[in-house]
């Protein structure tokens, strides 16, 4: 894979568009811009404003107001004429896909305090410590020999049906998505939480995704915790996802 140099191309005036239809996979909240990556490039979204779905089925994005509604899983805006349907990722995350004077350009935001949002009705397990297999949150900084740039989005896989996962497939059972975050040239951040549902006492496989291709690049051997869990592991961008086990993390 070509990594490409960081751009900065920042975006204003953005309207946004509407399909019909509804459905509840996705949390109202707000949502600011995460990552940005322009024809295979990261730029920085530090300055755009927030998108706001709220609870009615109204949105404000800037001082464009309209409906929000969600279709075969994509979240449509009544008021867009440029990012078209974005592709929702999980309950607090968005990503749009759209050509922009020549430019794609691939934007994600994810709504932070919609995280913990849990069903109504859902009432929260006993707390206590966490055993093996029950659910835990994972916060994980990947650290590469190399630059890496225009990472857009991750999933980690259960390590025994990594080799049958591919690019945009169904998620296996088990495994997880959302956004990565570069933290420098060569490392890259990603964080899970207690409702996506990883389980301690199981080896995965974490892939990172680009606008055009997804790698498997770590392995995380995840430990019976007695809480959430943090690590720093050794990633590669040649690896293959029979790779041996990982060297110990460090916490």
């Amino acid at each position: 894979m070509t990594m490409r140099s960081h751009w900065s191309i920042a975006v204003s005036g953005l309207c946004l568009m509407l399909m019909p239809g509804m459905a509840q996979a996705l949390q109202p909240g707000t949502y600011r811009c995460s990552s940005y990556n322009v024809s295979g490039g990261g730029g920085s979204c530090r300055n755009f404003q927030p998108l706001v779905l709220n609870p009615d089925g109204s949105y404000r994005y800037s001082s464009t107001k309209g409906q929000w509604q969600v279709r075969d899983g994509r979240l449509v805006l009544s008021k867009s004429s440029l990012w078209g349907p974005g592709e929702i990722l999980g309950q607090d995350t968005i990503r749009f896909d759209y050509e922009y004077r020549g430019w794609r350009h691939v934007v994600s935001w994810t709504c932070r305090d919609c995280a913990s949002a849990r069903v109504v009705g859902d009432s929260p397990g006993p707390r206590g410590a966490t055993r093996k297999g029950d659910a835990v949150g994972v916060s994980l900084t990947l650290r590469f020999d190399r630059s890496v740039g225009g990472v857009s989005g991750f999933v980690i896989v259960p390590a025994e049906s990594a080799s049958r996962y591919a690019r945009n497939a169904p998620l296996p059972e088990g495994a997880v998505q959302g956004l990565a975050r570069e933290a420098g040239p060569s490392a890259v951040t990603l964080e899970t939480s207690r409702d996506n549902k990883l389980t301690s006492g199981r080896r995965y496989v974490v892939f990172l995704s680009w606008p055009r291709e997804t790698l498997p690049v770590a392995i995380l051997d995840l430990p019976s915790t007695d809480g959430d869990y943090t690590a720093t592991l050794p990633a590669r961008l040649d690896m293959p996802v029979s790779a041996p086990p990982a060297t110990q993390p460090r916490n």
